[in-house]
């Protein structure tokens, strides 16, 4: 091996290396929670506020806005997990949202993913938003479950729907919209993909796109 091949192979090496490490979640320190807003919102005794990556749940009343059908039960279920544990955050590759809060992988002292543990029984869905996607194929399978059991907000979509048309997902963000959707039909032809009813959407890791898509009132 020639002196430059050796340094240009010792230099792939070396950008993998970095690669892996930049792309595996980061772990911190244990924590306590002071506080639960919602079902993927907590505020920590220090202060900080942390999302939970990955996942959205139903909104609780807030400001001007009403609650959404199994907001509450989502938040009682978070209170649940985290009150009274020490936790963990893994952070992903994006730390912070616009908001300041902490970007979260949330992992209590007895090893449970909290994250997981919200999709698993029924109060939350996949958001997939990159780059935090670390986790995201253990979270779609968590929220596979749920729909195979028919858990929490899974009982309000119908797996046999057959809309009059298909639904417009977009597979860079992984957001579906209904099909005549004004922000959905501006979407690049190549990111186009019809999902032929929203229990398929979800099914596949979709996630409705904000204000196009809603449950159902229970």
């Amino acid at each position: 091996m020639t002196k430059f091949r050796k340094t240009c192979w010792l230099a792939g090496i070396f950008l993998f290396v970095v690669f892996i490490v930049w792309n595996e979640p980061r772990a911190q320190s244990w924590v306590a929670v002071r506080w639960v807003a919602d079902g993927d919102t907590i505020i920590l005794k220090d202060g900080r506020h942390v999302r939970y990556i990955g996942i959205d749940t139903p909104e609780v009343a807030h400001e001007n806005c009403l609650a959404e059908p199994m907001g509450e039960a989502a938040k009682a279920f978070n209170r649940e997990l985290v009150i009274g544990s020490r936790m963990r955050l893994e952070t992903d590759r994006e730390e912070k949202d616009r908001y300041g809060r902490v970007l979260a992988y949330v992992y209590r002292e007895d090893g449970l993913f909290v994250n997981a543990e919200l999709l698993r029984n029924g109060f939350a869905h996949v958001l997939y938003r990159f780059p935090n996607t670390a986790r995201t194929d253990e979270l779609l399978d968590a929220q596979r479950e749920s729909m195979e059991q028919g858990r929490g907000i899974w009982r309000r979509i119908n797996k046999n729907e057959h809309p009059l048309h298909a639904y417009l997902g977009n597979r860079r963000s992984k957001r579906f919209h209904v099909y005549d959707c004004p922000q959905g039909n501006r979407m690049s032809a190549k990111n186009r993909i019809w999902l032929k009813n929203q229990w398929t959407a979800f099914w596949e890791g979709y996630a409705p796109a904000k204000g196009c898509i809603v449950f159902p009132p229970e």
